[in-house]
């Protein structure tokens, strides 16, 4: 096969061309809300309940202490004291050979029990390492929860497709709590000239869309671009 240096060329300039439209378009939907508002539809579009859980189920994180592991303990061990005579179980995958006691897991049920969670409720599911096999081992520890009410704890953008993986996998009643993150009620504006420095900068203290909006419109994207990934693997697995 001979090396067409041409081709190559024209396959670059047009690889270059599709990630920098794609760039601008992130770029333009980010002084939007229309991320902020995909982000919440992942969160809350299959997770709508109406009735008084048994169980609380605790989505795996990204390890103890995180941002992820800390926001669902708190948002469990909220909906602990709404039902208190709820079981919570929570999954997070540990080193094989770990200690149960040493496992993220029992860091989190620890967290759970300093927020007043009942020790005597806590089950840990520790093998299972993505969404479809934490499904299938909490099954295990309790084959009566597919039957009964239980609630996912999770971050928003992965409740969707909690959701409909806990009902492909046999649980008749599955509602989700969505871990969503709340802005503090402190005004952020301020005066540039008040604080001195480099005076020849254009002044952005009354700019929170540029300072803050934009950049957290500019993550929710990535995140729900990936996730949006994710439902269509999980789909084309036949697992939700």
């Amino acid at each position: 096969m001979t090396f067409n240096k041409t081709h190559l060329l024209s396959i670059i300039q047009r690889t270059l061309l599709l990630m920098g439209g794609v760039l601008l378009f992130m770029i333009i939907f980010s002084f939007t809300t229309g991320p902020f508002y995909l982000y919440y539809w992942l969160g809350k579009s299959n997770s709508e309940y109406n009735f008084t859980p048994k169980h609380i189920i605790v989505m795996g994180g990204s390890g103890y202490p995180s941002a992820s592991s800390l926001l669902r303990s708190y948002y469990a061990s909220e909906l602990y004291k709404k039902h208190p005579n709820c079981d919570i179980y929570v999954c997070q995958p540990s080193s094989e050979g770990l200690a149960n006691d040493k496992s993220d897991a029992y860091k989190i049920s620890h967290d759970l029990m300093t927020r007043g969670v009942n020790s005597s409720k806590i089950y840990l599911e520790l093998k299972g390492k993505n969404t479809r096999e934490e499904a299938l081992e909490v099954a295990k520890i309790n084959p009566q929860l597919k039957n009964e009410k239980c609630i996912l704890v999770s971050s928003p953008e992965h409740m969707k497709r909690a959701v409909a993986v806990f009902k492909k996998a046999g649980f008749r009643n599955i509602g989700g709590e969505p871990t969503f993150d709340l802005c503090g009620p402190a005004d952020l504006l301020y005066n540039d000239k008040e604080l001195g420095g480099n005076k020849n900068l254009p002044s952005i203290g009354q700019e929170t869309q540029l300072r803050y909006q934009f950049w957290n419109h500019f993550v929710y994207q990535i995140i729900c671009y990936r996730e949006l990934m994710a439902l269509s693997w999980y789909w084309l697995k036949g697992w939700i």
